[in-house]
């Protein structure tokens, strides 16, 4: 539905889902909970005027900060669940939370972390903030040679290979990563995000693997990060609604991230080795599955789904090597926090000379 206000009548336009007419002509239909989202508001608009920080910028509108936020158009009412709200307000029982945990990509890397090296297992993204995921060993050893390390690249169906790591916690300088921390902020008020939904393209993934509740992700005396992903195995879709047309949904079990705040001067710190400086709740490492007729060599036919949704024959770091593409994104949310993190991702195929 949508909140419509029509020159001062205050308008409730409501399209019922098929399940509520349902039980609207069994006459059993009764509004019970609802919930609010603002996916169409840009509130960067809020700071653009003030960003400005000129005279036109001041006296062009009555609410200089306010005015483009008021303007702006409200979705209209779908009975796609989706088709609305994609990123959906979250309420909260207790008042006196001070702090949300995030969910952050663990890079680890300089650009991110500070880690001073580079991590075994733990994937870094390419050109940014794409992640590349190879779809075949061919591919694979032809990116190596091209990026120069394994941890930029994501294999289908890798179990001992490189992963994405995700963090829950609250990224604040204001309170110290410590275990009492972390309980206080984040256990006792029930934020704690036990469980991930994660969300893909069921037209490129036959299913996710990932990390389970027994993974120790944890710092040694020295700083150091000592990181374990033991069962990571496949894991079967449900039936949550998903963000987008064709997404399927899969729920992962995180573990407790014990990474915790030293006095060791001389150890590295816990902000070099996780993507949260504050007190952090859990950790999830994440794979991907390639459905299978993408994964063929660079001699075997091309699949058309590279040509449908991707792009064919690029040339992407020099030389002659040509690949195939496909660009996409994972959406991860957080079952407690309702937190949510996008990854993007780049399914990638060797294509030949």
């Amino acid at each position: 539905m949508s909140f419509l206000d029509n020159a001062g009548t205050i308008i409730l336009d409501a399209i019922l889902t098929d399940v509520g007419r349902q039980r609207l002509a069994q006459g059993n239909f009764q509004v019970t909970k609802f919930s609010l989202g603002d996916d169409e508001i840009d509130y960067k608009l809020y700071i653009a005027p003030i960003a400005n920080n000129t005279a036109e910028a001041w006296t062009s509108f009555s609410d200089p900060a306010g005015y483009l936020i008021l303007s702006q158009s409200c979705f209209e009412a779908f009975n796609n669940t989706s088709a609305t709200i994609n990123y959906g307000l979250t309420s909260f029982e207790r008042n006196d939370l001070l702090y949300l945990p995030e969910l952050r990509i663990n890079y680890a890397d300089s650009d991110s972390t500070g880690y001073p090296s580079e991590h075994p297992g733990i994937a870094r993204p390419v050109s940014g903030s794409v992640f590349y995921l190879a779809v075949n060993g061919e591919t694979s050893k032809k990116l190596k040679s091209a990026l120069g390390s394994t941890n930029y690249i994501l294999e289908s169906l890798g179990y001992n290979k490189t992963k994405i790591v995700i963090e829950s916690g609250i990224p604040t300088d204001q309170l110290p990563g410590n275990l009492e921390n972390s309980r206080a902020f984040i256990i006792q008020p029930a934020v704690l995000d036990t469980y991930y939904y994660v969300h893909v393209d069921s037209r490129f993934f036959v299913n996710i693997i990932s990390s389970g509740a027994d993974a120790v992700f944890k710092n040694r005396t020295n700083g150091e990060l000592e990181m374990n992903f033991k069962t990571f195995k496949p894991r079967t879709k449900v039936s949550l609604p998903s963000p987008l047309d064709k997404f399927d949904s899969y729920i992962v079990h995180g573990a407790m991230n014990r990474i915790y705040s030293t006095n060791d001067t001389g150890a590295l710190t816990d902000r070099s080795i996780s993507a949260i400086s504050g007190p952090r709740g859990t950790v999830m490492a994440l794979g991907l599955t390639v459905v299978n007729e993408m994964g063929g060599s660079s001699t075997s036919t091309r699949n058309q789904k590279y040509t449908i949704f991707g792009k064919n024959d690029q040339i992407l770091f020099g030389g002659s090597d040509k690949y195939d593409y496909i660009d996409t994104t994972i959406y991860v949310k957080g079952a407690a926090t309702g937190a949510q993190v996008q990854i993007p991702l780049r399914i990638i195929r060797y294509a030949g000379t």
